[in-house]
Parts: C-alpha cells; sequence; structure tokens
C-alpha cells in the first residue's frame, strides 16, 4: 500500500510561502521558524516511508523542531539591538543556534542512516543483486 504524501507535501508549500511572506516583510524570527518547520515536514515525508524508522525516530525529529523554534523565538525576544554583543560558545547568538542548533539533527540523521542503511536502504539480498548485475567479476 502506497503512503499518500500529498497532504505533507502541501503543507509544505503553504510553509514554503508563508516563510517567504514573513522574510520579506521583514519578519526573521518567522521565517527562521518556518524553515525549521519545513526540515521538519521534509523529514516526515522521508521517515515515513514504509520500511523506515519508527516514529519515535519522527517525534524525535518533531520534537528537535519544536525545542529550536522555541529558543528561537526567546532569542528573538531577548536580542536587544543597542546592547552589547552577546555570543555563545565564541559565536554570536543568531550564528550560534545555526551552528548548535541544525547541527545534531544532521549527525542525528547522518547516524540513523548509517545504522539503518543495510536493513532498511539496501538489504543484504538487494545488495547482492546489485552486485550480482553491475559489480565487476
Amino acid at each position: 500500500m502506497a503512503l499518500n504524501n500529498a497532504p505533507l507535501a502541501s503543507l509544505c508549500a503553504v510553509v514554503s510561502v508563508l516563510g517567504l511572506g514573513a522574510g520579506m516583510s521583514g519578519r526573521a524570527a518567522l521565517l527562521g521558524m518556518s524553515a525549521v518547520a519545513l526540515i521538519v515536514l521534509l523529514s516526515a515525508i522521508a521517515l515515513r516511508a514504509p520500511g523506515r524508522p519508527s516514529g519515535i525516530v519522527l517525534a524525535a525529529v518533531a520534537a528537535w523542531g519544536a525545542v529550536f523554534c522555541a529558543l528561537l523565538a526567546l532569542g528573538f525576544r531577548l536580542h536587544d539591538p543597542a546592547g552589547p554583543l552577546v555570543v555563545v560558545g565564541g559565536f554570536p547568538v543568531g550564528t550560534a543556534m545555526l551552528i548548535y542548533g541544525t547541527t545534531p539533527l544532521g549527525i542525528f540523521l547522518g547516524v540513523l542512516y548509517g545504522l539503518a542503511f543495510d536493513r532498511l536502504i539496501l538489504p543484504q539480498d538487494r545488495q547482492r543483486e546489485f552486485l550480482r548485475r553491475f559489480g565487476t567479476q
């Protein structure tokens, strides 16, 4: 049975348009939150395919998105343009949020991909068939 990803894809389109509108109107916080929402929605499309990791992984990605959006909102709320430069881990707050906020998600999904590759992406039977057809003799 094929999954219908049309509702999630439609939601991605709406979030993209809202993010574009927010960015064009100078609302950087909404632009950042819509970018995070888009990452979570696209991850949801990829992670809900048959044979992919469980709903716990999808819940972890959604939780990351919620926490990152909350931190983003807090950062914009507490930001004082006239105040001194605030650094986190040697970076200005905005850059630190991008580095320390988005890197863990990429690492998490990369490790998940590596751990699940031989079981979900290219199982042993398909790997043998691939090597039989395209491998060098």
